[in-house]
């Protein structure tokens, strides 16, 4: 698997928001102890496997049936990143649950428009905008491709949040090919802008000739052909998926989701996630409009009540602009598997079930605290949490050639041979550069409990 690009962050960008939400990431406010506990729903992305670990619970899957893309499948045609829909039992205090069926479906199988990664972390997508971040896992096993320089033409199959209206949060990008042959492409959305033959998802004009009727407007749908009539995508078949509502489960049913917020928090504390409306009222979050905002990831747990859940318990995710990466050579002593920690470049940062957990060497996709020895190079995806470094993604890669540590984010403190970030201590004495309070990346080599820098960069140099 190869390792996806730096995300660039203006640098504005990153201020402003650490401003917003200084506070740090997954401080969400908690009001109940929520959780399945009987039979119920959990929807969010895969963050390891053993069985399966979704929403921070390992769903024992031996009893599961699994649809991968409208299909059957089995476990081994999951991966990492994938946003997968679980009925099932789960306990939150154990930390355990037991599956009864596995769904995933990909939201797009399409042809790249335009890449805009190295710029604004965005890719247009048979005229759907996906967004990409620090977690967003990418595979790539055609060849060493990465991400930011995949060419116009490539197919790439995506996974993650959608607003269903062409707006995309990436979990998981995977390219099928780098150059589209005629092979069959899908899109799914919401029916809009009828007009005879032809519909939208999103900004795709879509002809549907060949897949009449065209269900109503709002109506959740899956469009597949293989051929473009200059801009319009030709169906040759649409599957309707929901009804625009994207009710998760039926009422009375006990919910876990992580998702985007598509719809801020209003006057009556609803919002909406990935389409799902919640009722914010019993929760510290009733009111805070300025917190459930539009592009937010949160995790939600609750209780439906007809066709709205009503939340027991909210939690926000980290930020981009909280977000940095630690990385270094693992070292001798530093993985305690029972604290559920790991040590890197001096800093003690936690890993839990919600930690993703992809092996970028070989073929592999995940491993364990448990799998790493000391001569390993990992990257830790980290926020910071009451004050705890958190791992929200831990990539296992190959050692670079002239450096042995990185380090990226916003320096809490500099003078004039010395940074600080994410309490890792910086000597820039050996290099050449200006330094302001934006986000940077360093490499180096970690001495003595330092970080000696041999380069420095800000996000807009790149």
């Amino acid at each position: 698997m190869d390792r996806p690009d730096k995300l660039l962050i203006p640098a504005i960008m990153t201020l402003l928001m650490a401003a917003l939400y200084g506070c740090g990431g997954g401080n969400g406010a908690q009001v109940a102890d929520g959780g399945i506990g009987g039979t119920g729903v959990s929807q969010g992305r895969i963050s390891s496997f053993g069985s399966i670990f979704v929403n921070g619970i390992e769903f024992n899957t031996d009893k599961a049936s699994f649809s991968v893309n409208n299909a059957n499948g089995t476990q081994d045609d999951l991966a990492i990143g994938m946003v997968v829909r679980i009925n099932g039992t789960s306990d939150q205090a154990s930390g355990a649950g037991e599956a009864e069926s596995v769904e995933y479906d990909s939201l797009i199988e399409g042809v790249i428009d335009s890449n805009e990664i190295t710029f604004d972390n965005t890719l247009t997508i048979m005229d759907q905008f996906i967004t990409v971040n620090l977690d967003t896992v990418y595979e790539n096993h055609i060849d060493a491709t990465l991400l930011a320089d995949l060419p116009t033409d490539s197919v790439v199959e995506v996974s993650g949040f959608t607003d269903g209206a062409g707006a995309i949060l990436a979990t998981r990008i995977k390219v099928k090919s780098l150059a589209w042959a005629g092979d069959k492409l899908e899109v799914s959305g919401v029916v809009s802008d009828i007009s005879g033959n032809r519909f939208r998802i999103g900004s795709l004009t879509i002809d549907a000739s060949n897949a009449l009727p065209i269900p109503p407007e709002g109506t959740f749908v899956e469009a597949e052909g293989n051929r473009f009539s200059g801009d319009v995508f030709e169906a040759d078949s649409i599957e309707i998926e929901g009804d625009g509502s994207t009710v998760v489960a039926d009422d009375g049913n006990e919910v876990e989701i992580e998702g985007r917020i598509t719809v801020a928090l209003d006057n009556n504390d609803h919002f909406t996630l990935n389409g799902q409306v919640v009722d914010a009222s019993s929760t510290p979050f009733s009111g805070a409009a300025n917190t459930l905002t539009v592009g937010r990831i949160v995790e939600v747990e609750g209780v439906m009540n007809g066709e709205v859940l009503l939340a027991e318990e909210i939690e926000l995710k980290a930020e981009e602009s909280e977000k940095g990466e630690i990385a270094g050579i693992v070292g001798v002593g530093n993985v305690d598997t029972s604290a559920g920690t790991v040590r890197l470049l001096g800093r003690t940062i936690r890993v839990d079930n919600s930690t993703i957990m992809e092996n970028d060497l070989e073929d592999e996709s995940t491993f364990t605290l448990a799998q790493l020895i000391s001569s390993d190079y990992l990257e830790a995806h980290v926020f910071f949490d009451n004050g705890d470094l958190v791992a929200g993604k831990l990539e296992l890669d190959t050692p670079p050639e002239n450096h042995d540590a990185e380090i990226e984010g916003v320096p809490e403190f500099i003078d004039a041979s010395t940074i600080r970030i994410f309490g890792v201590t910086v000597d820039t004495s050996g290099v050449d550069y200006s330094f302001s309070p934006e986000r940077i990346e360093v490499e180096g080599n970690f001495v003595n409990d330092v970080l000696i820098a041999n380069r420095i960069s800000a996000e807009d140099d790149d």
